[in-house]
């Protein structure tokens, strides 16, 4: 069986039709979600970008390997991950798109590397860069496209669509699959996009401007009663040198700017994908390929009057999740509650590779099969200085300084409401902490394999020969 894992950057879960966007333009998209199954509860590792790319590269939580935040890394070798044992295996492998490796450049275990990195980091000599220079382009910093501080973010990319991060990251990727794809292959194809800023090509921008846009939920107003740290999110930007302006000040109507230009992204993503799609036909291996779609985590959008990413909500930490391919009950959807760290084991089944003993994931295997099967009770997302648990019903936040959220999906799906003060939910509360603290010590095995170290030669012999003298004890009792 062949692998094809897709990836879109920071891309909430509510953001196609499968999942109640009937608005959205995504044929391609649509057809996955009607031949394979939809996951309807699927949690990040970590609300940011490189913590859960470690965890899909790993399989291991946040917490376990110490990448907590986007200036960390795994370090190479010491860990197995998942390219590396397919490609011993003898599967071509490649990585296509945005990555965030550090270095930049690194292949990780993969064969082949065709870079796309974050739309902000101009500054990179990656092949996107280097294909817009062969073309007498030259990739823009994104505060020099049209439309970008007036919408504080919604820019054009004013090049035709090849020329956009994502159009060069699929038709890349449609090119590999259709000149490697006749033998077996695990191909990572990671899209930039819909990722901030939100800039489709120009031809694209204006698809959605009159589209029944669903409005940000919850209000600034509202994060009075949760962590400081949402009251501060975005007021950095204005001084980093990548953004030059504070999101956390746009308007209802530059959200909904975000809002449009994120979804022709997402449409234009869509695109490439079919064109990936055609490719898997014409070599004849699309039914003998599994297709995983999803993200790496969501975006707020202005929900709760903030940007981007890095909390628990749902537009941040639920993303979706398509798979389609051999063994899959087509067709259906699957309620179970899952993390991104399942995907890992399954990796490694659908290859039919040995999977290393450092996996913290559940396969998802099973449930391809069977939706209604059991599988996780709880699941866990996790940041720098900061921890999520939710189960059937709660969402329980806990953060270094103390403070906390608890949300009531139920009755406050929208989570407007920090129940995390409520005498009533004191029960509630108490349980969910310790759910966190069994989640910690429970990855203590893992972060000490990590370090562990074998006994020095002397002991070893030692007790060699101690095992042979209570032998000998034992014998002449």
């Amino acid at each position: 069986m062949n692998l094809l894992f897709i990836t879109a950057d920071q891309q909430r879960w509510d953001s196609l039709p499968c999942y109640g966007l009937d608005f959205m333009q995504t044929p391609h998209l649509d057809r996955l979600a009607r031949e394979g199954m939809v996951f309807e509860r699927c949690y990040v590792p970590a609300p940011l970008c490189v913590p859960t790319r470690a965890a899909l590269m790993c399989g291991q939580w946040p917490t376990t390997t110490g990448v907590l935040g986007n200036g960390h890394w795994l370090d190479e070798g010491k860990l197995p991950v998942w390219p590396q044992l397919l490609t011993d295996a003898g599967y071509n492998t490649a990585a296509i798109g945005k990555m965030h490796f550090f270095p930049w450049d690194a292949r990780n275990g993969f064969q082949e590397r065709i870079s796309a990195e974050d739309k902000r980091h101009t500054y990179l000599p990656d092949d996107h860069s280097k294909f817009l220079k062969a073309h007498g382009y030259r990739r823009a910093h994104p505060t020099q496209n049209p439309g970008y501080f007036d919408t504080l973010n919604a820019s054009v990319t004013p090049l035709p669509k090849r020329f956009h991060v994502d159009g060069f990251i699929g038709d890349q990727a449609a090119e590999w699959l259709a000149s490697q794809g006749t033998e077996p292959f695990a191909a990572w194809v990671s899209f930039a996009g819909p990722h901030d800023p939100y800039d489709p090509p120009e031809e694209m921008a204006d698809m959605y401007y009159d589209a029944p846009i669903p409005a940000p939920v919850g209000s600034r107003e509202e994060l009075v009663n949760k962590p400081r740290a949402q009251q501060q999110a975005g007021q950095e930007n204005l001084k980093n040198s990548m953004y030059r302006m504070a999101p956390s000040e746009a308007t209802p109507e530059q959200h909904r700017m975000w809002r449009a230009h994120y979804y022709a992204n997402i449409t234009l993503i869509d695109e490439e994908v079919g064109k990936m799609l055609a490719a898997l036909e014409a070599n004849g291996v699309l039914d003998e390929t599994l297709i995983i779609y999803t993200a790496d985590h969501g975006d707020a959008l202005g929900d709760h009057g903030l940007p981007y990413k890095g909390f628990y909500y749902e537009s941040m930490a639920h993303v979706p999740l398509i798979i389609r391919g051999p063994g899959v009950d087509a067709g259906t959807r699957c309620p179970a509650l899952v993390s991104s760290l399942d995907y890992v084991p399954l990796f490694y089944s659908a290859c039919d590779v040995e999977p290393p003993d450092t996996l913290q994931g559940r396969s998802l295997a099973p449930l391809l099969s069977d939706p209604t099967l059991p599988h996780r009770d709880i699941v866990f997302s996790e940041n720098m200085g900061s921890q999520m648990v939710r189960d059937a019903r709660y969402k329980y936040a806990h953060y270094a300084t103390g403070e906390s959220e608890l949300y009531d999906l139920e009755t406050d799906s929208d989570e407007i409401e920090n129940l995390a003060e409520s005498r009533a939910h004191a029960d509630v509360i108490s349980y969910m902490r310790g759910l966190l603290c069994e989640h910690n010590l429970h990855n203590h095995a893992y972060q000490s394999a990590a370090v562990s170290r074998p006994q020095e030669p002397f002991r070893v012999k030692l007790e060699e020969a101690y095992s042979v003298d209570q032998a000998y004890t034992v014998a002449d009792s």
